[in-house]
């Protein structure tokens, strides 16, 4: 008796059979309608391979959106009230930091500085940052004034290097330090220009 083994990992006796017995009756022979199931232990499928490890590169960090005024239990600032919109007023800009390079938008009222991807200003990359309302940036447009205020953050936040314990008016080109991020403070409103 000579054993053979077919391509499939079969082994059938050469002798009584030309072709493996089992392959043969998995799929239908010319002219029939269905084939007989193989009789006997399938070798099974060899597992694949995992695909090579592929570093991932930084997704670039997109600016996260405020709902629409229509949104329900959004609350609206009065400048978007007024005009329809909620216009930029100013620009925080990272000087130092992990986030180094990278421009926040600042918003009519009180603007919200946190780790946390929800917040007005969103330091995502610096853990010394708490996650919400560590400090508070506002604008009024009554008086056409910005302000830095600490929030409930952990570590003290800095303005041109003096710890902040109440609220500071703010100066074109101040620095602010929050955690261990360096932002400095560019108005687009002030003496020259006001949202009407």
């Amino acid at each position: 008796m000579k054993m053979k083994q077919c391509p499939n990992g079969h082994f059938y006796d050469q002798a009584k059979n030309q072709a493996c017995p089992y392959c043969r009756n998995l799929a239908p022979a010319a002219g029939r309608t269905g084939g007989a199931k193989t009789v006997g232990i399938e070798q099974p499928a060899p597992a694949a391979a995992p695909p090579p490890f592929q570093p991932q590169a930084p997704r670039p960090q997109q600016p996260v959106s405020r709902p629409p005024a229509s949104a329900a239990g959004h609350t609206v600032a009065i400048l978007e009230q007024k005009l329809g919109m909620d216009p930029v007023v100013g620009w925080l800009v990272c000087i130092d930091g992990n986030e180094k390079g990278r421009d926040f938008r600042i918003h009519a009222d009180n603007n919200y500085i946190g780790r946390d991807p929800s917040m007005d200003i969103a330091l995502t990359q610096d853990d010394t940052v708490s996650r919400r309302n560590h400090a508070i940036i506002s604008y009024d447009a009554e008086s056409n004034t910005f302000y830095f205020s600490p929030g409930e953050g952990r570590s003290i936040i800095r303005h041109n290097g003096n710890p902040v314990f109440s609220t500071v008016e703010l100066s074109a080109r101040d620095e602010l330090v929050i955690g261990m991020t360096k932002l400095l403070f560019v108005p687009f409103c002030g003496e020259h220009f006001k949202w009407n």
